[in-house]
């Protein structure tokens, strides 16, 4: 049973469990679909420090790291798309540091998330190392353009080990990866 009204937040009773499984299922009714953006906030935030939680089992944290990319993805509708690319880029390079790389879990597959990172830039890479020259007397547009690609591909860089050579995706990456330091 529900204790408060879907428009009251997320319900005291899920906040409280240690175990994701109610909220996994409540967040999956149509409850939630006319969430404001600081619900879906309120999820990602509770959803990140438990699965950072190491009190918890690895399965229970690999759980709250699933639900924080549902939150994530509740967000979207508010955010730009590299916006919601960046926050579900350092929830799921955490859970690959953490739980390690897994071609079962979509989550923590590290050459699709390079492939989603890249394809969301949104520029060539001589494109944005050229603003990126000038960055500091671009119009303010341009500068947030090149924060935001910054932003996506910062949570690649504790991952730069497991970017093995050879594999193209994992190259590109790896030369996006040093035009960072250069981008405000």
């Amino acid at each position: 049973m529900i204790t408060s009204a879907p428009d009251d937040g997320i319900p005291k009773q899920y906040l409280d469990a240690a175990s994701p499984a109610e909220l996994e299922r409540y967040v999956l009714t149509p409850a939630v679909a006319a969430w404001p953006l600081e619900h879906w906030v309120q999820l990602r935030v509770l959803a990140v420090g438990r699965m950072q939680s190491s009190a918890l089992s690895r399965e229970t944290r690999l759980r709250w790291g699933h639900l924080a990319l549902s939150a994530i993805s509740g967000m979207a509708r508010n955010q730009t798309p590299q916006e919601t690319m960046a926050n579900s880029a350092r929830a799921r390079a955490y859970m690959i540091l953490e739980f390690g790389v897994s071609d079962c879990d979509a989550a923590r597959d590290l050459p699709a998330l390079c492939s989603e990172i890249l394809r969301n830039l949104g520029v060539s890479l001589e494109a944005a190392e050229r603003l990126a020259e000038d960055w500091r007397s671009t119009p303010r547009e341009r500068m947030l353009r090149l924060r935001r690609i910054k932003n996506m591909l910062t949570p690649l860089l504790p991952l730069h080990a497991l970017l093995k050579e050879g594999d193209p995706v994992f190259q590109e990456a790896r030369a996006w990866m040093k035009l960072i330091p250069h981008l405000p």
